[in-house]
């Protein structure tokens, strides 16, 4: 294929990799919403497609010092590209795994930074997870026919790798002149400290996210509770977590059975909580039924430490049958 004949393929078929790329953009975005996960807090840059620029494309196929292609148009495959830039390299993982596990589509990952570093340690260079997708059959979408043989390159990048490429790709990998050897180092520098950055960043989240409540899933299985007794979804708001960190120490494994225990017990606080569903935010939540317990199990405990107006606590405590009283 001459030129001409590649400008005139190019043309016709851009439609088909427009489609492509919105298809791939779309499917991992809701793959990512049926996680019950926000896309837009998720992704830290509007997840987006784009098809190559004509000219950068026509270099690449003819005029690129080693590039030698034997069939450029086909062999090409970042004609059309799409970008997921997220927070953590952990949110990478959740991305490749929904790529892996499509059916959608055919993946060949031909970039993994995990992979780089295995094989050169020693290695602090540009960074990013790449993959290649092809329909696994010729699919329509959009009005548009997209045979399985049509490529869409995927990159994703955390936030600071990506700060990193947008600095660094055009003035050095695209550079039109040598660039010296001291220009490398610096930025090998500086990806070495994003490395570690990043292994921070991993590191603070593990500690702000996982503890007791999570560790026993005491949240999902308070809702559970209070959803079978109560006939009510629980919309549970920060407040809670104000209450969970005010009582982390009794955050154990037996929690749940005792708190199950108390309301077998006790139908009266299920009718309690539906009677004032719709008058106060506290009785809305699953965590209302942890407070109860605290107010039976815990009561001096609760009342020294109780993080909210200390007039919540009456209504609830007038259903326990106990004072609010520091006696």
């Amino acid at each position: 294929m001459n030129e001409s004949d590649f400008r005139k393929t190019w043309e016709e078929e851009k439609p088909v990799y427009r489609a492509w790329g919105k298809y791939v953009v779309d499917k991992i975005i809701n793959s990512i919403e049926d996680s019950d996960i926000k896309s837009n807090e998720f992704f830290k840059i509007p997840p987006g497609f784009r098809l190559k620029d004509d000219g950068s494309l026509i270099d690449k196929a003819f005029y690129r010092s080693g590039k030698n292609y034997s069939d450029p148009y086909n062999q090409i495959e970042d004609k059309v590209g799409s970008r997921f830039v997220v927070l953590l390299l952990e949110d990478i993982s959740r991305i490749c795994q929904i790529i892996e596990c499509s059916g959608a589509w055919q993946f060949d990952r031909c970039k993994h930074f995990d992979e780089d570093r295995k094989n050169d340690p020693l290695l602090f260079t540009y960074q990013s997870v790449h993959y290649i997708l092809r329909p696994k059959s010729d699919l329509e979408f959009d009005g548009v026919t997209i045979p399985c043989s049509t490529p869409c390159e995927v990159q994703i990048r955390t936030l600071l790798q990506h700060a990193h490429a947008e600095l660094t790709h055009d003035a050095i990998y695209k550079s039109k002149r040598t660039v010296q050897p001291a220009v490398h180092r610096t930025v090998a520098k500086s990806m070495a400290l994003i490395e570690t950055t990043d292994d921070f960043f991993v590191d603070v989240t593990k500690q702000l996210n996982f503890g007791p409540l999570e560790e026993h899933a005491i949240p999902e299985r308070l809702d559970g509770i209070y959803c079978s007794v109560t006939g009510y979804k629980p919309h549970n708001q920060k407040s809670s977590i104000v209450i969970w960190d005010a009582f982390e120490q009794f955050l154990d494994q037996d929690l749940i059975d005792s708190i199950q225990d108390l309301v077998e017990k006790n139908p009266h606080i299920p009718e309690a909580i539906k009677s004032r569903y719709m008058k106060g935010n506290l009785y809305q939540q699953s965590v209302v039924l942890f407070v109860y317990w605290l107010l039976k199990k815990k009561r001096r405990r609760l009342l020294s430490d109780w993080p909210l107006p200390k007039e919540t606590l009456d209504p609830l405590a007038n259903d326990m049958g106990v004072s609010t009283w520091d006696e």
